[in-house]
């Protein structure tokens, strides 16, 4: 009797968690979970695992900002829109401030294809809804406002593990990077545009794994961008990405960690509303077209100092 339940009970798990296909010839990455085989890497995992950051130009606000938004993101075999929050505190206006930003859900479907490709143990049963990570992002501005050096930021980010990783949409590791930011803006005398600022930034990205061997992956952070502004238009264009040192040469495997993307973003610029489209594209291990919308609600916590 006891047998026959034991057997019982495997059939309904399996069905329960739609697990079907053969792990034979998949790389087991070294755990006991069946997250096991999953690999943690950027071009591995779902659009926002392990997200390349957005530029700030070297510029800390004078305002506060609580920005909600939906992001679709699409590839062959996996489609996904989630939501996102994020609560902007200019502890110190101009100088020090201080940014959560979460994906609260995010609801995708993948078909079985891109989930034997990346190795997920359960089975495509339609679209699923999970919850995401939580970022905190702090930003320090060094230097301001100086005719013959440019402005300069520095940023230290740390991610949670409140998303889930099942279906490697999220690592469920802890992932961190830094950067020094660069940016000068210039003002045209004549012409369409009353401000071109242009700026850069250079740091290092880290994030931990679930393999035995190489518990953890980084790597250097870079980016540039440009925007454009008109009134109250904003134009942006960036590129960048990291670059991870996680080879998986010894085991026939590809890295998979050094993704690339470029963004444009058009930006409606108000005193108390921002609101915002933007348009991203992975040009190496990021396979999503993606596209944002959001509107950020500005005000002030205290008076900015003169």
């Amino acid at each position: 009797m006891r047998i026959k339940l034991s057997i019982l009970f495997i059939i309904i798990s399996s069905l329960a968690f739609g697990q079907s296909r053969s792990t034979k010839g998949w790389i087991d990455f070294g755990s006991v979970h069946v997250n096991k085989w999953l690999q943690i890497a950027p071009g591995k995992m779902g659009p926002n695992a392990l997200p390349v950051p957005d530029m700030d130009y070297a510029l800390i606000d004078t305002m506060s900002n609580i920005e909600m938004g939906v992001h679709s993101h699409s590839m062959k075999g996996d489609h996904a829109v989630n939501s996102y929050l994020s609560f902007y505190w200019c502890v110190v206006p101009k100088r020090v401030a201080v940014k959560f930003w979460a994906f609260p859900t995010e609801t995708f479907k993948m078909d079985n294809s891109v989930r034997d490709e990346r190795q997920i143990y359960y089975d495509d049963t339609g679209w699923i809804t999970n919850p995401g990570d939580l970022w905190i992002s702090t930003f320090i501005q060094v230097i301001k406002e100086r005719k013959k050096w440019p402005d300069f930021v520095l940023n230290y980010s740390n991610k949670t593990t409140t998303g889930w990783a099942t279906h490697a949409r999220y690592t469920e590791t802890n992932a961190n990077y830094f950067y020094g930011a660069f940016g000068k803006s210039f003002y045209p005398r004549h012409g369409f545009l009353n401000e071109i600022r242009i700026a850069a930034l250079g740091g290092f990205y880290v994030w931990q794994t679930n393999k035995v061997e190489l518990a953890q992956d980084e790597g250097p952070l870079y980016e540039f961008g440009i925007d454009l502004k008109h009134k109250d238009l904003s134009w942006v264009n960036e590129i960048g990405g990291y670059h991870a040192y996680d080879a998986y040469d010894f085991i026939g495997v590809t890295g998979d960690n050094d993704p690339l993307v470029f963004r444009t973003r058009l930006t409606k610029l108000g005193y108390r509303f921002n609101w915002k489209l933007e348009y991203q594209t992975g040009l190496h291990d990021y396979h999503y077209t993606t596209f944002r919308f959001s509107v950020a609600y500005r005000f002030r916590f205290v008076k900015e100092k003169s």
